[in-house]
């Protein structure tokens, strides 16, 4: 008797919690529930011990190949338009290749990616946007990016619920000789911009082509020198808090077909519902409401 008094009492009590607070209890289920079914859990602990961890072979070797001779053609279309964006000053050859979201659906498939999608999911939460997909080519002899967070307009301290984090595709090995993307592990936990001499406490994150690097984007790092001959070619994603401005409008450029060939989540990934900027405004808008309880917590 007492023990169904109990189970009752539970269920009264349960169900005189507020919606938000069981939304929240949903949220977080589908979220673990979605790292264990991938089994994440290690790199889950990666991510809280030092701030990135490593997916082996998240898609075939010929997905990585393609991904990388499509962003070099188009980091060649950007050269004969006279576009094409430099990485490591004027007189270096190193370049960025932005918009790939836009430019061909194989980037579509890379970024709704289950494995790091989930971790990024993890860092970020549920309601997370796209901010930018880009490549990036080193070339020997340029120097190394300067160590940085992802958080360039947010002053110190940077909330300890990352404002933006990053997935990187490696499409060359990265290597110490190659320019591989250099961190201070468990700088995260620090809650700072990089400090001066940031560069001198750094390791390369070494991983074969084929893998993922997710990181947490108040992480110290920033691509390495290439000491090797040829061109390293990574791709990363961006991701940001939804109230955070994107470093590309995705939501302007990105198709209604491009949208129709992909999961649900695309759509919201790439900006489509985002309440902000509004003509209805703010918290009247009810295309927003749903995300501003969510937005406030880690996990939303």
């Amino acid at each position: 008797m007492g023990a169904e008094v109990s189970t009752a009492e539970a269920n009264q009590n349960k169900s005189r919690r507020h919606p938000a607070v069981i939304e929240q209890e949903q949220c977080l289920d589908r979220i673990r529930d979605e790292l264990l079914r991938l089994d994440l859990a290690s790199h889950v602990l990666d991510l809280e011990l030092y701030g990135y961890t490593i997916l082996p072979a998240v898609k075939p070797m010929t997905f990585f190949d393609a991904l990388r001779e499509t962003i070099l053609a188009l980091g060649e279309e950007d050269r004969l338009a006279g576009r094409r964006i430099p990485l490591a000053g004027p007189e270096g050859s190193s370049y960025l290749v932005p918009w790939l979201l836009a430019r061909n659906p194989i980037f579509e498939e890379a970024v709704m990616a289950e494995k790091p999608l989930a971790l990024i999911t993890y860092l970020m939460g549920e309601s997370c946007q796209i901010s930018s997909n880009h490549g990036h080519v080193r070339v020997c002899g340029d120097p190394p990016q300067g160590m940085h967070t992802d958080a360039p307009m947010v002053p110190d301290p940077i909330p300890e619920a990352p404002v933006a984090s990053n997935m990187m595709w490696v499409l060359d090995d990265f290597t110490a000789a190659s320019g591989a993307t250099l961190v201070v592990p468990g700088s995260h936990h620090r809650r700072t911009h990089a400090a001066a001499g940031a560069a001198k406490m750094a390791v390369p994150i070494e991983a074969a082509k084929g893998s993922v690097i997710v990181f947490n984007g108040n992480l110290w790092h920033g691509a390495g020198a290439r000491q090797d001959a040829g061109k390293r070619v990574g791709m990363t994603v961006y991701f940001n808090r939804m109230y955070v401005r994107p470093q590309e409008d995705l939501n302007a450029v990105i198709s209604d077909e491009a949208i129709a060939r992909n999961p649900p989540r695309f759509a919201h990934l790439v900006g489509r519902n985002n309440p902000y900027p509004a003509r209805d405004f703010g918290f009247f808008n009810p295309k927003g409401y749903p995300y501003f309880a969510p937005t406030q917590s880690r996990f939303g």
